[in-house]
């Protein structure tokens, strides 16, 4: 693709800041590593996937770890019916040899999975680690659960405890709804402490994670942690049920049934469509 042909391509879009975009093309093709990655990016968000990984591959060669890190997410997506897991774990393993953190955790997921090589927990802990040192969320949280299920390591609930909190603090949601958890049922050497267990579930919620706002809900309607109050409660499971809980949805139907027929009629059609979807 030359110089036309991608403002051509800007325009078919409607794509923002052309005159930044040709920049970073015209610089692309004289070689800029970051500029590559770029417009390479801009090609996979708009489909062009050749054009994408001929970026990357012209990039990967130059031992740009960013370009090597985003061929390896291309790879394991299989874009453009391309790539496999093998070749996306040799491209993070290379990306993360080269310190990049995200290509270290995904690196390290497949030591765990066994995609793309044989499982390999103990490689899988090691890299977690060099990745959760350089600040990425979802390796801390993966460590809080191998130090929990004693995966590649002793079962260490303090160390488990002390990662998931680290992961938490990041805003990572998965890790916000498992400290909520932890104190909800005093697990992992905590005291069970309601009202710490419903802020984490409140700032998971904000994430939409489905499970954190059922719990909210539950604490509502029984008072845990917090003043019983079943208008909020339904409040939380109707946005638990548009998240698409079904047992959030049960909750909503059986409320209206006893204070509203129209409403409930209303809801008895949502729980029909979540029960059929589950059942597909």
């Amino acid at each position: 693709m030359d110089h036309n042909q991608f403002k051509a391509l800007l325009k078919l879009h409607e794509i923002e800041h052309e005159d930044k975009w040709l920049e970073q093309f015209d610089s692309a093709m004289k070689g800029d590593g970051q500029a590559i990655v770029n417009i390479a990016m801009l090609f996979k968000e708009y489909g062009q996937y050749d054009e994408m990984y001929d970026l990357l591959d012209k990039a990967s060669e130059q031992q740009n770890r960013e370009a090597m890190y985003e061929l390896g997410n291309c790879y394991f997506e299989e874009l453009g019916e391309k790539g496999s897991e093998q070749q996306a774990f040799s491209l993070y393993k290379r990306a993360a040899q080269l310190g990049h953190p995200d290509a270290m955790n995904n690196l390290a997921d497949m030591y765990l999975n066994g995609e793309g090589t044989a499982v390999d927990e103990q490689q899988a802990l090691n890299w977690f680690k060099k990745a959760a040192g350089l600040g990425v969320p979802e390796a801390m949280f993966t460590l809080g659960m191998m130090y929990e299920q004693g995966l590649g390591t002793e079962c260490d609930e303090s160390q488990a405890f002390a990662f998931y909190s680290q992961s938490a603090e990041q805003h990572d949601v998965e890790a916000m709804y498992r400290i909520g958890m932890i104190y909800f049922s005093g697990e992992l050497g905590q005291q069970q402490d309601y009202e710490k267990a419903l802020e984490w579930f409140l700032k998971a919620s904000e994430q939409f994670h489905v499970d954190a706002t059922y719990n909210i809900a539950y604490c509502y309607e029984y008072g845990y942690g917090i003043t019983q109050d079943k208008e909020k409660a339904i409040r939380y499971y109707k946005k638990a049920s548009l998240l698409g809980d079904l047992e959030a949805t049960k909750k909503v139907v059986s409320y209206y049934e006893m204070t509203d027929a129209v409403e409930a009629s209303k809801w008895r059609e949502k729980l029909l469509v979540l029960n059929n979807d589950i059942y597909e």
